[in-house]
């Protein structure tokens, strides 16, 4: 269960609109990710960061929305992302290092 009172929110603009962004900095936080939500409130997600580059995978096996996964640099720009279906087995993995990474509900072009 869920408890996003503990988690710092940033608010970050995604294409042409502002998301309120749950963090993701422990590995507890990121561990659980937004697994087990069954809604998601308009432009919401979650971020994670990393101290240092990351290379690591994401799995959607747990999580009942569809969800787009954007891997970012260190200084922001994407480097891959991913449109993922509930409970989708498949690992996502850029292939590349990433510093950051933004879970939202959006289908993404």
């Amino acid at each position: 269960m869920h408890d996003f009172d503990s988690y710092t929110t940033i608010k970050l603009k995604i294409n042409e609109d502002y998301y309120d962004l749950w963090v993701a900095d422990s590995n507890e936080k990121k561990s659980l990710g937004l697994s087990g939500i069954d809604y998601l409130p308009e432009k919401t997600g979650m971020i994670f960061t990393y101290d240092k580059p990351a290379t690591g995978s994401f799995t959607m096996r747990e999580t009942s929305i569809p969800l787009t996964i954007i891997f970012l640099d260190n200084r922001g720009n994407t480097v891959y992302q991913k449109k993922c279906e509930p409970y989708q087995r498949e690992l996502i993995n850029p292939g590349v290092q990433y510093s950051y990474v933004i879970e939202i509900w959006i289908w993404m072009k």
